[in-house]
C-alpha cells in the first residue's frame, strides 16, 4: 500500500473520482503519475529559483481531451504550494473569456488561494483580501498576538509602515494608493475597527467592480477598472503582494478544461483572445510581472486552429517541448507524457487509493490482466485517455472487492459498454 496518503484521504480522493472521474481539487497530486519530470523542473527552476529572484516566466500546457491538464495544474499548484508561492487557477470559459482583459483581472485577482491552504483550492476563502488579512495575522502572530488578542499601539504602528510609502513606479497609481489604504483598513479591522460601507466600496473597487463613491473620489479613485488599465492593475497589485508583503511568487494558471476555442475563428473576440495572450507572453518576457509564472492550458485543437494561424504567437510558444534538455522553453506537451506505461503506473495509483480506502489488499497481477483486457475492449477511440481509464477503473474495482477473478473478453466489452464515460460527456465537457 502507498503510504503517500492516509485512510481519510484516500477516501476522498475515492469518493470525489466516483463521483467525476476528474482531478480531485488539491488532493490531484495523490494520483500523480507521468509527469514528475516536467513538475520537477517547474519546482526547481523556477519555484525556487527564478522567481524568488523576481523573473517572471510562460508557459503553454496542452493535451487532448482528457490529457489531464487540470490534472497537472493542480498538481504543479501543490509544489508551489510547498514552496510558498501563491496560487491561483482560473477556469476560462463563461466568468472569464479570456478575449476580456477586465475578466482576466477580476478572474485573478479573486482566485488567490492562502498560503498553506492547498487542500482546499477551490474553497471560496480567496481573493487579494484574504491574503492581506492572512499577512496581517501572520505578522501580529510574530508579535504575539494572536486573533481576538488587544493589539499594542506600538505594533500596530510597525505595521501600518508597510502601507504608508507610495508605491513609486507603480504602473497604475490609483491602484497603488488603493491596495494602501486598504492594507490600512484591513490592519484597523485586526485591531478591532467595524468594517463601514466604505471599507466595502474600497473593496470593490480593488476587486474591479464598477463602483462610485464620495469617498472613494476623496482617496483619489476616480476611475474604475476596465481593459485598457486592467493588466496595468493586475501588474501593480503583484507588485504589492511581492515588494510590500514579502510573497516570494505566483503561480497564475489559467485553464481552458474540457473546453474547445470559444470564439467563432477569424472573429473579433478570437483577435482578442490572441491579442491577450501575446500581451502575458511579451510583459512577462520583459519582466514587467516579475515573479509570476503564468500558465495557459488548453486542448490541442488550440494550437492546430489558432496558435498556428497566428505566426508571432506561433513563434513564441514553439512546437520543442519542455524536457531535462530544454527546460526553458515555453510549450508543455502532456500528450508525449501519456504512454501505455503512465496508464500502468496510474492503474497501479488507483489500487493503492482503493486498498487504503476499504482497507484491503487487491490482487495486483489479477486486476492488472483485468485492466488489460478493459483498455483492449475499450475502441471508442485509438488512444485511451487518462481521464477515461480513471472513470472505468474506479467503476470496475468495487466489483472485484468481494470475489476478485479474472474477466474475460465478452465480460470486458460488456463493462465498457456499460460504463463509457464518454457517453455522459456533454457538448461543453461537463460530466
Amino acid at each position: 500500500m502507498s503510504t503517500e496518503f492516509s485512510a481519510p484521504e484516500a477516501i476522498v480522493i475515492l469518493e470525489k473520482l466516483s463521483n467525476a472521474p476528474t482531478a480531485p481539487g488539491g488532493y490531484a497530486h495523490f494520483i500523480n503519475v507521468g509527469t514528475d519530470p516536467l513538475l520537477d523542473i517547474l519546482e526547481q527552476r523556477y519555484f525556487r529559483d527564478q522567481l524568488n529572484r523576481g523573473l517572471g516566466t510562460f508557459k503553454y500546457l496542452q493535451a487532448g481531451y482528457g490529457g489531464g491538464k487540470t490534472q497537472f495544474i493542480l498538481s504543479l499548484a501543490e509544489r508551489a504550494q510547498r514552496n510558498q508561492v501563491v496560487t491561483c487557477r482560473v477556469d476560462v470559459g463563461t466568468d472569464c473569456p479570456f478575449n476580456s482583459k477586465l475578466a482576466i483581472f477580476k478572474s485573478v485577482l479573486g482566485s488567490f488561494l492562502p498560503l498553506g491552504d492547498a487542500l482546499v483550492i477551490d474553497d471560496d476563502d480567496r481573493g487579494i483580501v484574504v491574503l492581506i488579512e492572512k499577512w496581517i495575522e501572520r505578522r501580529l502572530k510574530e508579535y504575539g498576538v494572536d486573533s481576538g488578542d488587544e493589539v499594542p499601539d506600538a505594533v500596530r504602528a510597525e505595521l501600518s509602515r508597510t502601507f504608508t510609502p507610495l508605491m513609486n513606479g507603480a504602473a497604475d497609481h490609483q491602484m497603488g494608493a488603493a491596495l494602501r489604504k486598504l492594507g490600512q483598513r484591513l490592519l484597523e479591522h485586526a485591531c478591532g475597527a467595524t468594517p463601514t460601507t466604505e471599507d466595502d466600496n474600497l473593496i470593490s473597487w480593488v476587486r474591479g467592480d464598477k463602483v462610485s463613491s464620495t469617498n472613494l473620489k476623496s482617496l483619489g479613485l476616480s476611475e474604475s477598472a476596465k481593459d485598457e488599465n486592467a493588466f496595468n492593475r493586475l501588474n501593480t497589485a503583484l507588485k504589492f503582494l511581492r515588494t510590500r508583503l514579502g510573497y516570494r511568487g505566483f503561480l497564475i494558471a489559467f485553464d481552458e478544461g474540457s473546453r474547445a476555442m470559444s470564439f467563432r475563428r477569424g472573429s473579433i473576440k478570437q483577435k482578442q483572445l490572441v491579442e491577450n495572450l501575446l500581451d502575458f507572453i511579451n510583459k512577462t518576457g520583459d519582466q514587467q510581472f516579475g515573479g509570476v509564472m503564468f500558465l495557459y492550458a488548453a486542448n490541442d485543437e488550440f494550437r492546430a486552429d489558432l496558435i498556428s494561424k497566428y505566426e508571432a504567437l506561433e513563434n513564441r510558444i514553439g512546437s520543442v517541448s519542455m524536457s531535462a534538455g530544454s527546460p526553458m522553453v515555453p510549450f508543455i506537451d502532456l500528450d508525449a507524457a501519456n504512454t501505455p506505461e503512465v496508464l500502468q503506473q496510474l492503474g497501479e495509483r488507483l489500487m493503492d487509493i482503493f486498498d487504503t480506502a476499504k482497507g484491503i489488499s487487491l490482487d495486483r497481477d489479477v486486476q492488472r490482466q483485468n485492466f488489460d483486457m478493459l483498455k483492449a475492449a475499450y475502441t471508442l477511440d485509438l488512444r485511451l485517455s487518462p481521464r477515461t481509464f480513471v472513470a472505468l477503473i474506479v467503476r470496475f474495482l468495487p466489483r472485484q472487492a468481494a470475489d476478485q477473478r479474472l474477466i474475460g473478453v465478452a465480460e470486458a466489452e460488456a463493462f465498457v459498454n456499460d460504463n463509457d464515460p464518454d457517453r455522459d460527456i456533454t457538448l461543453d465537457g461537463t460530466v
